[in-house]
């Protein structure tokens, strides 16, 4: 991979065009972004959990770990979650879920936004969630 050679990682800035794309996934609209970092904001090889999330979510409380730009969350909101909790150490990519819930007119405190380090906040988390989705990084020298 030229980019570990390069001591660079996926989630790096290449650029700072700024330029999103609203894209539908099934019955989601998503924002990607394909000029400014390696990856474009959806992980194309999820979309049939996506699908199944939002399928298996009706009434439950749902939780979205390492989440990336919240697009399990959005199709788990979609498909009737009573909540959704949305889980990344990444500032920047939790406002881009926040854009992305809100697209999709998923707002309000029902969709909660946690900026945390997902296993310290699981060590200090009480709550209990009926549907959890985990997709951690394999490496991530990512800062907050």
């Amino acid at each position: 991979n030229v980019y570990k050679r390069q001591g660079k990682n996926q989630y790096q800035k290449m650029a700072e065009k700024g330029d999103f794309i609203e894209v539908q996934e099934y019955n989601a609209r998503l924002w990607v972004n394909l000029t400014d970092y390696l990856d474009t904001g959806l992980f194309l090889d999820h979309r049939i959990a996506r699908r199944m999330l939002g399928q298996m979510s009706k009434g439950k409380d749902f939780l979205n770990l390492f989440s990336y730009t919240g697009s399990a969350s959005v199709h788990a909101g979609l498909g009737g979650a009573r909540s959704t909790t949305t889980v990344d150490m990444s500032r920047t990519y939790l406002e881009w879920a926040e854009r992305n819930l809100r697209l999709n007119g998923l707002t309000g405190r029902a969709h909660r936004l946690m900026q945390a380090d997902v296993l310290g906040w699981l060590r200090e988390s009480t709550e209990q969630f009926d549907l959890i989705f985990i997709d951690p990084p394999t490496f991530s020298n990512s800062k907050r």
